[in-house]
């Protein structure tokens, strides 16, 4: 009897100390789950950036640093193109008010995100159909949708003044300056680059073809790639992305 009511209690402390998708099924997921899961979860990581200045602009006005960000849960339809005429952050001017170069280097924050991992597709579906996710056509479609060709990484909270410019031209860049890499592999280059709107920034997709197949002996993935002046680098643990017994990438 001790001897049971010590394996009643040690399955009870596992479970307890379980993180919320490993204990629980995704259509039980709260709000603070769904947020947690698609902004700091092993599938996902907040990092902050520089946004420096970038010296004066013909005609004397300066670039301004980036607005607000806009929260990763805002994710827009991918493929559209959202340079247009984005309108100016905040001004050119440093902590002590002054305009001109020598200003402090300002930082934002952004979220990589392994876009394509089951659990960040439930997360996502969750908070977009809430209580439907279950009987939802178009939410089913999303959770079915084929991702055995490509990962798909986002980055999102991204400033408009930051990859200014005209898309094709951006995307052309971003595929030079990007890669996946794990030690001892090649690294692998996106095939695709697709942009999309948000509130108050944009979010860049990097598609990447499976032309290598991770596993849990890789320990590590190694995302890079370069912004405007900012690079930025994040590795994710592969034993950490496991979900219901699969890596989830």
């Amino acid at each position: 009897m001790k001897k049971l009511t010590a394996i009643t209690l040690s399955l009870s402390v596992c479970l307890f100390g379980a993180d919320f998708w490993q204990s629980k099924p995704f259509t039980d997921w709260s709000d603070k789950d769904v947020q947690k899961m698609i902004e700091s979860s092993p599938w996902a990581k907040s990092i902050s950036i520089p946004i420096g200045s970038e010296g004066p602009r013909p005609g004397g006005a300066r670039r301004g640093s980036m607005g607000e960000t806009d929260s990763p849960a805002r994710s827009s339809s991918m493929g559209e193109d959202p340079m247009g005429n984005a309108g100016g952050g905040r001004g050119g001017r440093n902590r002590d008010g002054d305009s001109g170069i020598g200003e402090p280097v300002a930082s934002t924050v952004v979220v990589v995100r392994w876009q394509t991992a089951l659990p960040v597709k439930q997360a996502l579906v969750k908070m977009k159909y809430g209580a439907e996710v279950t009987t939802s056509e178009e939410a089913k479609k999303i959770l079915a949708a084929d991702a055995s060709t490509a990962y798909v990484i986002a980055i999102t909270g991204i400033g408009r003044d930051m990859v200014r410019g005209d898309a094709e031209a951006i995307k052309k860049d971003l595929i030079e300056r990007t890669s996946l890499a794990v030690k001892g592999k090649d690294d692998i280059k996106p095939a695709d680059i697709q942009l999309g709107k948000a509130p108050k920034g944009i979010e860049v997709y990097f598609v990447f073809p499976k032309k290598v197949e991770f596993s849990l002996d890789d320990k590590e993935v190694e995302f890079a790639t370069k912004l405007g002046p900012a690079a930025i680098k994040q590795k994710f643990r592969l034993k950490d992305m496991v979900y219901n017994g699969k890596l989830a990438l």
